[in-house]
């Protein structure tokens, strides 16, 4: 059975106790103007009771995030209350989040089976997972006599990317001609337009060229130029040794800011670090699988380098992230981003 814990307010306790003397007074003396007085007060305290009571009953809190989560910057969630057949009014809800101080969130009115939202801002201390653990919720609704409140297990998490930071455009320029954006000249997979020429079966609807198409009122694809390279490819055989925990996170976040600087440079990006490979790409979703990766990785002894060989490509540029590290990490300029 769900038990809803109750809390005296001062305003309460003031209240009760000058019930209990009106109560008092009314049995010595036998005035039943007394006794009228004692039973509204009796009655406030019942109504009081009720309708808190009903304020609880059949809410639930649905958690979502708003963009993604980096390690040390500010992180919202949509916090989404939902009533039963009785509406909420005044109602207060605590989070508990796990190595994070507990948050209190106001929601004015929840309707009678409907909803209301309210914005939650915190600021995840690490990366990992970022855990709900529990919500309390509260009233104090209607007379502000007792506390009612009532507790619900949670459990919800999230993935907490390592801290990103943009990397001074000059730090980037500094690796040289391996940046480069050259194509072949030829056709091929890649960003350069090459040739506009009639749809053929077997084309792709990506490649049409929508406005052109309905220019010529026929359909009309677009093939681009085959790219020079395959892009840049981070590796890292080993973690750093020596390095005490702050300074590791700060070796991750330094890895995350490659990938991220880089791919914001337009150039396609991969990173080969210990058990994990992923391939140059220039897109969205590896920006988030690295940066998950990177979220959940233990940087623990693995026991020795790595001994699977890197696959090799002479269109494919090998960087060696320790050695970028010894060069430039040390003074990586603290510019968080948000995505």
């Amino acid at each position: 059975m769900l038990t809803r814990p109750i809390r005296f307010t001062r305003f309460g306790s003031f209240y009760i106790l000058f019930s209990i003397g009106v109560g008092a007074a009314a049995i010595n003396t036998g005035n039943n103007l007394l006794y009228l007085i004692l039973g509204i007060l009796l009655g406030f305290i019942v109504i009081s009771g009720f309708l808190s009571d009903s304020g609880l009953w059949g809410i639930t809190t649905e958690w979502s995030p708003i963009g993604s989560f980096y390690a040390g910057q500010k992180a919202l969630l949509l916090c989404r209350a939902q009533k039963g057949w009785f509406p909420g009014v005044a109602l207060t809800v605590e989070s508990h989040w796990q190595r994070l101080s507990s948050i209190q969130s106001f929601i004015p009115w929840i309707p009678a089976r409907g909803s209301a939202s309210v914005q939650v801002e915190l600021v995840p201390s690490q990366r990992g997972y970022l855990t709900l653990e529990r919500c309390h919720y509260s009233t104090r609704f209607p007379f502000g006599l007792f506390q009612k409140s009532h507790t619900r297990q949670m459990q919800d998490r999230w993935i907490v990317y390592p801290r990103v930071e943009r990397l001074h455009r000059g730090l980037m320029d500094s690796l040289g001609d391996n940046l480069s954006r050259t194509s072949t000249s030829r056709q091929g997979m890649g960003s350069v337009p090459y040739v506009l020429r009639d749809y053929r079966s077997g084309d792709t609807l990506r490649q049409v060229q929508w406005k052109v198409s309905a220019k010529r009122q026929r359909l009309i694809v677009k093939e681009t130029e085959e790219e020079a390279d395959q892009g840049d490819l981070f590796y890292l055989d080993a973690w750093p040794a020596g390095l005490s925990a702050p300074q590791m996170e700060r070796f991750i976040s330094f890895v995350a800011s490659l990938i991220f600087t880089t791919l914001e440079l337009g150039r396609p990006v991969g990173l080969d670090i210990l058990e994990r490979l992923f391939p140059p790409e220039n897109s969205p979703q590896q920006l988030h699988r690295i940066f998950k990766f990177l979220a959940l990785v233990d940087p623990s002894p693995s026991g020795g380098p790595l001994a699977r060989k890197r696959p090799h490509s002479t269109h494919t540029h090998l960087m060696d992230i320790c050695s970028l590290w010894k060069s430039y990490g040390q003074s990586v300029p603290n510019r968080g981003i948000r995505g």
